[in-house]
């Protein structure tokens, strides 16, 4: 998977597995959803958490530029494959991104509000020192929460309990990956083919 596609992932993961109770169900979960897509709308029931990205933003204080060179086969970049043992790998340092997300929490009980809440806030995303695990580079990614806003309102008569919590998550793109993505050959504009 590609990059920002492994955060998603990594971050629905992370989200996924939360419970809540009440009278009728004592462990009743807590789905997690990106966005508003329309196949996973007719799936959403109270109580749930939407992800969305919102931001992606090149992260130029922690740029470096040169070559890393290593025979650590475990920590080489996505994408990368080994060279025969005790030979070197090189490449150039990673261009290090800022990824925005804004989680949202849905709840019609107050008591699952504030149940979703402590788990978020007590294990899950904390002010600071959190990790993300990325399997897909067996990677740990630095994660912040940058702010929370309280967005309770009525819908159709009906108390919704909202919060949205909005993190960052330091990742990186290899600069193969930069230099593949911008070589465009050929555009396509209505049936016609223009060379670029």
């Amino acid at each position: 998977m590609p990059f920002i596609l492994n955060e998603d992932k990594a971050l629905k993961t992370l989200l996924s597995g939360i419970t809540v109770s009440d009278d009728k169900n004592p462990s009743r979960p807590v789905g997690v959803w990106f966005g508003q897509p329309d196949i996973e709308i007719q799936a959403q029931a109270y109580p749930y958490i939407t992800i969305d990205l919102i931001d992606v933003s090149e992260a130029t204080d922690r740029a470096m530029r040169g070559t890393v060179r290593s025979d650590w086969w475990s920590h080489l970049p996505e994408g990368q494959v080994p060279l025969r043992d005790g030979e070197i790998v090189q490449w150039d340092y990673p261009i290090p991104y800022n990824l925005d997300y804004q989680i949202t929490t849905w709840a019609r009980h107050p008591r699952h509000d504030r149940a979703i809440l402590t788990a978020l806030y007590g294990s899950i995303i904390t002010p600071k020192y959190r990790t993300l695990y990325v399997p897909e580079d067996n990677t740990d990614r630095s994660m912040f929460l940058l702010g929370m806003a309280k967005r309770d309102q009525t819908e159709q008569a009906r108390r919704v309990f909202s919060n949205v919590l909005t993190v960052r998550i330091h990742s990186e793109m290899l600069l193969e990956e930069v230099v593949r993505a911008q070589q465009v050959l050929r555009i396509k504009v209505n049936a016609h083919d223009t060379d670029t």
